[in-house]
C-alpha cells in the first residue's frame, strides 16, 4: 500500500474515534459542566447595573456563575422563564405574596438585600431650576413617571404624587415612560424630560447626565426594599442555596452600597423616617 492510502487510512481512524467519543458525551446524562456551575435568576430589569458586578465577584469569589435573566418589574412573574429558574429577584417585596400564589417562588425566607428612595430627576444643569415638588407646576415642563403597568417606579411615583396632593393637577402632564424605570432614565438623561419621578440610585446609572433633587423626608411615602426569593421549582437547588448565602453577605451588599442603594434601616431613616418600607403602593 502506498503512503499516500496509508494516511488517508489514518486519518479515517481518528474522524472515528473522534465520533465515538463525541456520541459517549452527549448521551451521559445532565447538564454538562458549564450549566451545572451556574445558577439562574429572573430579575427586575432596573436592578441590571449592579446586578452585572453582582455576577462577575460572584463568579471570582466562588468559581460558580450566576445568570441573570431580566424583565420589567410587573412582567416579572409572567415571564415564560419564571418556572425554570432558580431564584427571583424583585425591586420590591410587593411580589413575594403573588409570587407564592402563582406557585413559583419559596417565600419562607425572603432576602431583603437592600432599599431605594423616589426622588426628582432633572437633567444635568437643570435649566428650569426644579428643587422640589412644588416647582412641577410650572406649566412648560415635560413630566415624565415610569409606566406603572410595567415598572414599580410608576406605582412609587403616582402615590408620592397623590399623597402630597399633586396628582390631579399634573394628571394631564404626565408622560408616561415604558417599559422600565431605566427607560425613563435614559430619557431624562437626552433632555427630552424635563423632570421625571426617579430613584435617588440613578445617577450611577448615567454619571453626571442628572440632578437628583431630594424630596423633603416626610413627602416620600415609601420605600423600595430589593428582595430575593428561592424559585419553588428551583432546578438546582445547591446552586441556589449558594447564591443565597452570597446575597446576605458583605460582598454583595458592598456592591449595591457602590450603586448608591440603601442597606440598612438606618439609612432609610436618614431620607424617609416616616416612609413605609416595601409592600404595594397605594395609588
Amino acid at each position: 500500500m502506498s503512503s499516500r492510502g496509508k494516511s488517508f487510512i489514518l486519518i479515517l481512524m481518528f474522524v472515528a474515534i473522534a465520533c465515538l467519543m463525541t456520541s459517549c458525551s452527549n448521551n451521559s446524562g445532565g447538564r454538562d459542566v458549564s450549566t451545572d456551575l451556574e445558577t439562574v435568576v429572573l430579575a427586575d430589569i432596573s436592578l441590571k447595573p449592579p446586578l452585572e458586578k453582582l455576577a462577575e465577584n460572584y463568579s471570582y469569589v466562588t468559581n460558580y456563575k450566576v445568570r441573570f435573566i431580566y424583565a420589567p418589574s410587573n412582567l416579572l412573574l409572567n415571564s415564560p422563564d419564571a418556572d425554570s429558574v432558580d431564584l427571583f429577584l424583585f425591586a420590591n417585596d410587593q411580589f413575594i405574596e403573588p409570587a407564592r400564589e402563582m406557585g413559583l417562588a419559596d417565600t419562607t425566607d425572603p432576602i431583603h438585600i437592600a432599599y431605594t428612595v423616589p426622588c426628582l430627576l432633572a437633567p444635568s444643569f437643570n435649566l428650569h431650576m426644579i428643587t422640589n415638588l412644588s416647582d412641577l407646576d410650572k406649566s412648560d415642563l415635560r413630566i415624565g413617571i415610569a409606566d406603572p403597568e410595567t415598572d414599580i417606579l410608576g406605582q412609587f411615583s403616582l402615590e408620592l404624587l397623590k399623597k402630597n396632593g399633586y396628582y390631579k393637577e399634573l394628571e394631564h402632564r404626565l408622560v408616561y415612560i415604558g417599559p422600565s424605570a431605566l427607560d425613563l432614565a435614559d430619557r431624562v438623561a437626552k433632555i427630552q424630560l424635563d423632570v421625571a419621578v426617579g430613584w435617588t440610585i440613578t445617577d450611577n446609572w448615567y454619571p453626571e447626565s442628572f440632578d437628583v433633587l431630594l424630596l423633603v423626608p416626610n413627602e416620600i411615602p415609601r420605600v423600595a426594599v430589593v428582595t430575593a426569593i428561592l424559585s419553588a421549582k428551583r432546578p438546582d437547588p445547591e446552586n441556589a442555596k449558594r447564591l443565597v448565602t452570597y446575597l446576605k453577605s458583605d460582598r454583595c451588599a458592598d456592591i449595591f452600597r457602590n450603586w448608591g442603594y440603601l442597606i440598612s434601616n438606618s439609612d432609610v431613616n436618614m431620607y424617609a423616617p416616616t416612609a413605609e418600607i416595601g409592600g404595594m403602593p397605594e395609588y
